[in-house]
């Protein structure tokens, strides 16, 4: 809000502010968990999500299903196209806001959400393939096991467990093969895990930032990654540290972000991975796998999702 002067358009239509050189968030995990406390933050929305990715699942019905609407206006491009060209090649000539309408009614309809980040973190590489009944069957059933590409989460585990000094663990979203599939490209491309001092550190790269509604979710869940990794390696987390490269604000978001700015935080909760029902972090569960303490917020801040 401070030094973000130029006004710029974008994909999304909405104009933004921000900085040309983007920001870097830095925390050390002994002082807190890193929820946000100058508006309510709903961590189980967050870690629904976060073990979503984990197990390479891409059906927004999954989410649906445990009340998490994170994806809901999100849907594979290439399906969405076809759908799209499909229910409007009859119609007479139509206005941008009911061509609009009418993409927007397709995606939210489309489940498929194509490759993006859990399967480019289990199966980077492999082919992609949806068929609805395997799905239904097995959510996480979206490859082709003949291909299944490299699970980068195990490897990154394995690493952790057996060289802790590898200066190469490391796990990548982006694979621009694989971008035309995605409901949208990584916003988070990459994650690395550093250990010192028998602390693990994970410092995460993100490419795009919206900084009211998408990066407190981002710093969240990232601790929350980092407190699964250090559990299955036996680890104390160490600093979570975000590079944020085009930080930005939407106009229609500036409100919003003076009213929260003008908000006193208050002191930092606590999370625990509990140690009951633990299965390993590739089988950990949203719905039991963490306990938040001590969270003190204020009200809720509301903003429409940039489309």
């Amino acid at each position: 809000m401070t030094n973000g002067h130029d006004v710029r358009m974008n994909r999304t239509g909405i104009p933004d502010i921000g900085l040309s050189a983007g920001a870097v968030f830095e925390h050390d995990m002994s002082t807190g968990f890193p929820l946000i406390t100058t508006k309510k933050m709903g961590l189980k929305n967050i870690a629904t999500e976060l073990e979503f990715f984990l197990r390479g699942i891409t059906d927004k019905k999954w989410l649906q299903d445990r009340n998490c609407h994170i994806w809901d206006e999100w849907a594979n491009p290439i399906k969405v196209e076809q759908e799209y060209n499909i229910a409007t090649n009859k119609l007479p000539k139509l206005t941008d806001t009911e061509k609009t309408q009418i993409r927007n009614s397709i995606m939210d309809k489309e489940r498929d959400l194509g490759p993006i980040y859990g399967f480019q973190w289990r199966h980077f590489g492999g082919e992609y393939q949806w068929n609805q009944k395997r799905i239904d069957a097995k959510p996480t059933d979206n490859f082709n096991p003949q291909t299944p590409g490299i699970d980068q989460v195990q490897n990154a585990i394995d690493k952790l467990k057996n060289n802790p000094n590898d200066r190469r663990i490391l796990v990548s979203a982006w694979n621009p093969v694989a971008i035309p599939q995605m409901a949208l490209p990584p916003c988070h491309v990459m994650h690395q895990l550093v250990v010192r001092d028998s602390k693990l550190s994970l410092i995460w790269t993100q490419r795009s930032c919206d900084m009211f509604l998408g990066v407190p979710y981002n710093i969240a869940s990232y601790a929350l990654l980092l407190l699964l990794y250090a559990k299955e390696a036996g680890m104390e987390p160490g600093t979570l540290k975000g590079e944020l490269h085009d930080a930005h604000i939407y106009q229609n978001h500036i409100p919003q972000v003076r009213e929260q700015l003008s908000r006193e935080p208050y002191p930092l909760p606590t999370v625990e991975i509990p140690n009951e029902n633990w299965r390993g972090m590739l089988n950990w569960s949203a719905q039991d796998g963490f306990i938040l303490k001590n969270y003190v917020y204020h009200a809720k801040l509301r903003g429409d999702v940039a489309r």
